[in-house]
């Protein structure tokens, strides 16, 4: 209703300039010309708005106690108010050939588009992808396997038609695949420079499609860092002579790791006891130089990050490139805390945005609107139960705690374990 009435204000708005005098200047205010575009970039904004609305945030769940089920459960998302009790889902008893696999372990939503990539998880290692539609129809289109691969998480081009995964096989590489966006099929897609080998462990992957780089962190055994890999041609590329890149302290075990495309920013986690967030600035060829105030700390009173269960994240960033959002302890309590960005320097500054959270906090989740966060805790001894937290945020960077939150997901004892989250917008194609 807030739109159609902004709308509407719009083409009253353009009615009243159509009838100014035409002064032939687009630059004046009172001329039509300026009237025509204005409102036709308010409606454009207007548009886009709607099209990233959040619609629906989904779970990815596996239950062993009997009847033990895997899958997922999409609660829908009121884009004014936020997450709402209700969902629509896809579970089944667990089939180690075919979705939903035993252990969904990472739920992917490419670009511009409503459909849900499932990881199966070892002893199945299928790529399974669903259709969202706007009606809530949900359609399982494809499952596919791919020898040797243990698919672990993925990054996309622009358009969500090429697909980067991060496999944990033997050696651990990032592959390349082709996703085709009617049918929802992949197919490897390697060229020249893929499959390139990464450390053990990569437990992050990001794409700069501005600069057609691909990031790959790399946590634990010999080497550890950033890797970076420069697109040269559509199937082609080289890994850059730094990498990988080891900012001094070794990368956490959560995925964390953020870019800035337009700022040429990225930002990890370590393990480093007072200071965890490193910020770096890379170039077009992917090349890192850690920035001057790096490492940063989210709070004097710092004791740890939040849970690193199945690689949870608990750093995300702003879609509007404003601020980072952290889970970390101090005092006891866990807590969710904005990070202001200064995308000048690239230093991070803590706000006063600093609210409590749950037991264990991870899967952290900015949505593409920039409108909610949501996050995964549970009540430990209180009543033993799992989870979903949100909170709406404003441009200005106030957080408030949503009206439904918490949303209670499964008793903890034999229940539903939540394994990862991800929104979906309303934009499709």
């Amino acid at each position: 209703m807030n739109h159609l009435y902004k709308i509407a204000l719009c083409i009253l708005l353009l009615l009243l300039h159509c009838q100014m005098p035409n002064l032939g200047n687009p630059a004046d205010p009172f001329s039509e010309e300026y009237g025509k575009n204005f409102v036709l970039s308010e409606l454009i904004q207007l548009w886009f708005a709607e099209k990233v609305d959040p619609d629906g945030l989904v779970v990815a769940l596996t239950k062993s106690a009997a009847p033990a089920e895997a899958g997922f459960r999409i609660y829908r998302v009121n884009p004014a108010t936020g997450l709402t009790p209700e969902f629509d889902k896809d579970l089944r008893a667990p089939a180690t050939t075919a979705f939903p696999g035993c252990t969904p372990i990472r739920i992917s939503v490419p670009p511009r588009t409503r459909d849900i990539i499932t990881f199966t998880g070892i002893a199945s290692d299928r790529i399974a992808t669903h259709r969202y539609g706007t009606d809530r129809s949900l359609a399982l289109l494809k499952t596919d396997f791919y020898t040797g691969v243990i698919p672990s998480d993925s990054s996309f081009n622009g358009d969500g038609s090429v697909m980067y995964i991060a496999d944990f096989g033997n050696p651990n590489r990032v592959q390349r695949l082709n996703r085709d966006l009617s049918s929802g099929a992949t197919s490897l897609a390697n060229g020249s420079g893929y499959p390139f080998s990464v450390g053990c462990g990569p437990v992050s992957i990001r794409t700069s499609n501005r600069d057609d780089l691909i990031f790959t962190v790399s946590s634990s055994g010999s080497p550890v860092g950033i890797f970076a890999f420069k697109n040269t041609g559509s199937n082609s590329g080289a890994l850059t002579p730094q990498s990988p890149y080891d900012p001094s302290d070794n990368p956490s075990q959560n995925n964390n790791l953020c870019i800035l495309e337009n700022e040429r920013l990225l930002y990890m986690t370590s393990g480093n006891a007072t200071n965890p967030i490193y910020g770096m600035r890379y170039d077009a060829d992917g090349n890192l130089s850690l920035l001057p105030n790096s490492p940063f700390s989210p709070d004097p009173s710092y004791a740890g990050p939040g849970s690193a269960d199945n690689l949870a994240t608990t750093l995300t960033l702003d879609p509007r490139g404003k601020y980072l959002a952290f889970l970390y302890s101090a005092g006891g309590t866990f807590y969710l805390r904005l990070l202001g960005i200064d995308t000048a320097t690239g230093n991070l500054i803590p706000t006063d945005q600093k609210l409590s959270v749950g037991n264990a906090p991870r899967h952290l989740e900015w949505d593409r609107s920039g409108s909610f966060i949501y996050l995964v805790s549970d009540t430990g001894g209180t009543t033993n139960v799992f989870q979903l937290e949100y909170f709406k945020y404003t441009p200005d960077g106030k957080l408030e705690r949503g009206i439904n939150s918490p949303i209670t997901i499964s008793a903890m004892s034999n229940g539903y374990n939540p394994m990862h989250i991800k929104s979906i917008p309303k934009f499709y194609q």
